[in-house]
């Protein structure tokens, strides 16, 4: 079983991501469960969304604790004890941001960068508050864990995404070549 926990903050499209995410392992044949969780519901606040993918039926009914994935969708975020809980040698991280060095970044299996602000910037994907980066950080987990392809991101996004579908998949495919493994 593949755990991902995806942190972001309220209004940044975390929990969509994850469904994103589900329904493209479903339609490779996977069993997947998702489901968010809220603090303090309020844009700008810390939320998280998980996922568990299987060959085989899931049936564990609470949060992952220790996950194989953490997606981060702002670089701060690191810093929240609350949002780092379960991080581990064993976890694979990718971080939304522009820097590759400087980061305090605790042991991990694999470190990953993205600058997804800067690609939905570029392709207009932003609200009042923030830069819509849930798309272009599925295009960039595809690529990164190995575990989809960049069609099968590219088809769900297509189906799902609420507005802007053709930016969206363009921040999906972007991401997806432009993500990186961060040497430590």
């Amino acid at each position: 079983m593949i755990e991902v926990k995806i942190s972001g903050r309220g209004g940044q499209g975390a929990v969509l991501a994850s469904q994103v995410l589900a329904a493209a392992f479903f339609e490779k044949g996977f069993y997947v469960q998702s489901f968010p969780s809220f603090g303090a519901e309020r844009r700008g606040a810390p939320v998280s969304a998980f996922l568990r993918v299987d060959t085989k039926e899931i049936t564990l009914r609470y949060s992952v604790q220790s996950p194989d994935w953490m997606v981060l969708f702002d670089a701060n975020l690191l810093k929240n004890p609350m949002v780092m809980v379960g991080m581990s040698g064993k976890t694979s991280l990718l971080v939304n941001t522009k820097l590759t060095k400087d980061l305090e970044v605790r042991e991990c299996k694999g470190f990953y960068v993205v600058d997804a602000n800067s690609i939905a910037e570029e392709l207009k994907l932003k609200t009042t508050s923030f830069s819509m980066v849930n798309t272009a950080m599925v295009g960039a987990f595809a690529r990164a864990s190995g575990l989809l392809d960049l069609e099968s991101v590219e088809k769900v996004i297509a189906d799902m995404a609420p507005v802007k579908r053709e930016s969206n998949v363009a921040a999906a495919r972007k991401a997806f070549e432009t993500v990186k493994e961060v040497s430590r």
